[in-house]
């Protein structure tokens, strides 16, 4: 996934992170960062969950792959059941009888646990009076395919993840100035409500904390990285990321400002100049590579900009958010260059 080459061309693999990117859609994605979305039908049936089983240690354990703020997300739905069954098997349920355990797990202050324990007692054949302890391994699966039911899976919509097809022909340059217009107050919006935030959340902290919020905006931007150092690492990138995936739009799924760069799914346009609202890349030397496949640099949304500078809104300026002007061509005393805007970007809309 830390590659400027495309994913490979087919089908998936085994999903290895999960993460909720807009109401009612879940984003899976493969070791080889190929990627699906699935969105609509219900809770249970978006995050593979078949038991609506919460986030944390115990879903971690039974392979959860993400959560969508409440609930674990699954890579499939045969390990969702497998976690309905493991469940069952601890010791806080092992030893109660059926009933017992629905109630339990369903209790009734949230639940109509009466009629759910009635429906799996017909569904599976199995007495509410019996013992967990003394079921086999397929009375399990019995159990487990009918609080799928309860539950309310309901299929949606499991579709590709990228942009809308990009616009084309001779028009195409002012259609996306034209949206771009109305549509850049969408991640605008939520870049200065964080940079509005008071200095102590939107800043890092001073050794040996780390402020939740940046960690957080690792989290949406790219679940898969590991954060090492703490709010230390730089982290432009995962600011820009998450003003444009909880406005409704596509980031990069990567943590460093070269993978606006690379627009490995082509979900940025990319302008001949600056504009108010568009995505600024900035690379520090070396440039000998020119996939930019490792190295520094910047990004940031553009506030305004002269023939020699470019002004952006940005997370990690001065360890904080906040405007912050930067030279469009830096150079040493000896004429090398040493920092350039190499993109302007606006995600594609249409």
């Amino acid at each position: 996934m830390d590659s400027p080459a495309p994913a490979p061309a087919g089908a998936h693999g085994p999903f290895v992170h999960a993460r909720a990117i807009a109401p009612k859609t879940i984003l899976y994605t493969d070791a080889d960062g190929r990627d699906e979305i699935r969105e609509g039908g219900s809770r249970s049936w978006r995050n593979c969950n078949a038991g609506n089983i919460r986030k944390g240690d115990f879903s971690i354990n039974c392979g959860a792959i993400g959560d969508d703020g409440s609930f674990a997300i699954f890579p499939d739905e045969e390990s969702g059941k497998a976690a309905i069954i493991a469940l069952l098997r601890t010791t806080a349920y092992i030893k109660l009888t059926l009933k017992q355990a629905i109630f339990r797990d369903a209790p009734p202050n949230e639940n109509q646990s009466e009629d759910y324990a009635k429906f799996i007692r017909d569904k599976t054949g199995i007495a509410l009076t019996a013992v967990l302890a003394d079921l086999k391994m397929d009375d399990f699966r019995k159990i487990a395919k009918f609080i799928q039911v309860v539950e309310g899976w309901k299929p949606g919509t499991i579709r590709p993840n990228g942009p809308p097809a990009p616009l084309i022909g001779a028009g195409a340059a002012i259609g996306v100035a034209a949206s771009a217009a109305s549509a850049t107050q969408d991640w605008m919006a939520i870049a200065r409500r964080e940079a509005a935030l008071p200095a102590h959340e939107r800043s890092q902290w001073p050794d040996p904390g780390e402020n939740p919020r940046i960690l957080n905006y690792f989290k949406v931007c790219a679940p898969w990285f590991e954060v090492d150092g703490c709010d230390e690492v730089d982290w432009c990138a995962a600011f820009v990321n998450y003003c444009l995936v909880t406005s409704g739009h596509m980031g990069t799924d990567h943590p460093s400002a070269r993978s606006f760069f690379w627009n490995k799914k082509k979900q940025f346009h990319v302008l001949q100049a600056p504009q108010p609202g568009a995505i600024a890349v900035r690379r520090y030397a070396p440039f000998s590579d020119t996939s930019w496949a490792t190295g520094n640099g910047h990004v940031g949304f553009v506030v305004s900009w002269t023939s020699t500078t470019v002004t952006l809104l940005g997370g990690n300026q001065g360890n904080t958010i906040c405007e912050r002007t930067f030279p469009r061509l830096e150079k040493n005393a000896a004429g090398a260059k040493q920092s350039e805007f190499v993109a302007f970007l606006m995600p594609v809309i249409v």
